[in-house]
């Protein structure tokens, strides 16, 4: 074999093995960029189930206390009219020698446990979603991913928030949060 045609022979396979490293290049950024839309995605609407859920747990738990809450007036409106006697001359002294009736108050700690456990799940969640969309954004700006898969556009992701936090950010200011109002 002479040593133009080897040449030859050795150039065209370097130019191959190029060819199938570039196309494996392109072929791997793209399925990344295509998992990662998915994902992104799928992400998005396990985000909406989870504070749809969310709520539905707090409207569900909360509709236990408010039950509960509506029994104990209706204790409490007996047990002082029962205190005072009605028509009896000793109301004070049995008001005196009576004990308040007891207060379960583990709903309202389970409620508070259902709220703080849902909001820092859904939390969570959010920031699961970020994550996926600065990956895709790494991959389509990156180098060399973003020769292949540049063109293909960012992804818009919606992140709920209050309008507390949308204020507090534009303005650079958040006020004190006050646990109790005065």
């Amino acid at each position: 074999m002479n040593k133009t045609l080897a040449f030859s022979l050795a150039g065209i396979g370097v130019f191959f093995v190029l060819l199938l490293t570039i196309a494996g290049v392109w072929i791997g950024a793209s399925n990344t960029e295509v998992s990662l839309r998915n994902a992104i995605g799928a992400k998005q609407q396990a985000n909406t189930a989870t504070f749809d859920n969310m709520y539905k747990q707090i409207d569900q738990v909360a509709q236990v206390t408010d039950e509960q809450k509506n029994a104990l007036k209706e204790i409490f409106i007996e047990h002082a009219r029962a205190r005072t006697g009605e028509g009896s001359d000793r109301a004070v002294m049995k008001w005196i020698t009576e004990s308040v009736p007891n207060i379960d108050t583990s709903a309202y700690k389970n409620l508070q446990n259902v709220i703080v456990g849902a909001r820092n799940s859904f939390t969570g969640d959010q920031v699961a979603l970020l994550d996926l969309k600065r990956e895709h954004d790494n991959v389509i700006t990156k180098f060399p991913s973003s020769l292949f898969v540049g063109g293909r556009g960012k992804i818009d992701v919606q992140i709920v928030t209050s309008e507390r936090t949308g204020k507090a950010f534009s303005t650079g200011k958040d006020e004190n949060t006050k646990v109790f109002q005065r």
